[in-house]
């Protein structure tokens, strides 16, 4: 009796170390990861376009917004070190996941939730502005973020909710729609 107790103990283990080795490895989770999302979030700057009225003057660079926990590390500030995009530098920001008000400044708002139900007050609290909604959780633009990433290290793919993206006044050019798996 007991080799069977220790058996079925056994199966049982090994069930749930697999069942917490399934749940999904964010791309972040990688330096290389962190690099190609660092790459494009400058991209995005270059293929969405936002109402001039978002801006405070011609100079004034993009504002990005990290919400929550912050999965880029300094990554993503020497990514935009210097950088410019349709002759605009960057800023970053870092807020809490309830500093709503101050993301309604920002002009990329990255969600950094693990699932994007964790993310769904924001999305609601910014919905119709004219803020691009980012972020890594699975299914993120089906919950009604603009763009999701998906993949893991170098493999990135976007998923993009388009009817989220114009309907907060952006545009996106068509090679935003081709890194897209949607």
């Amino acid at each position: 009796m007991k080799p069977r107790i220790i058996y079925r103990l056994g199966i049982m283990l090994c069930l749930l170390l697999s069942a917490s080795l399934v749940q999904a490895e964010l791309i972040s989770d990688t330096e290389s990861g962190k690099k190609t999302m660092s790459k494009f979030m400058i991209n995005l700057a270059k293929f969405v376009t936002w109402p001039e009225s978002k801006f405070a003057g011609e100079a004034e660079p993009y504002k990005y917004c990290l919400m929550g926990n912050d999965h880029f590390g300094d990554v993503l500030d020497s990514a935009v070190s210097e950088k410019q995009a349709k002759k605009r530098g960057f800023s970053i920001e870092r807020l809490g996941i309830a500093d709503l008000e101050a993301a309604k400044s920002c002009h990329v708002v990255f969600l950094g939730v693990e699932s994007a139900d964790q993310a769904t007050d924001v999305i609601d609290g910014l919905n119709g502005l004219p803020i691009l909604t980012v972020g890594e959780a699975e299914q993120f633009a089906q919950y009604g973020g603009m763009v999701g990433f998906m993949g893991e290290g170098r493999e990135v793919a976007l998923a993009v909710n388009k009817g989220r993206l114009e309907g907060a006044g952006l545009k996106a050019s068509s090679r935003l729609y081709r890194a897209s798996n949607r």
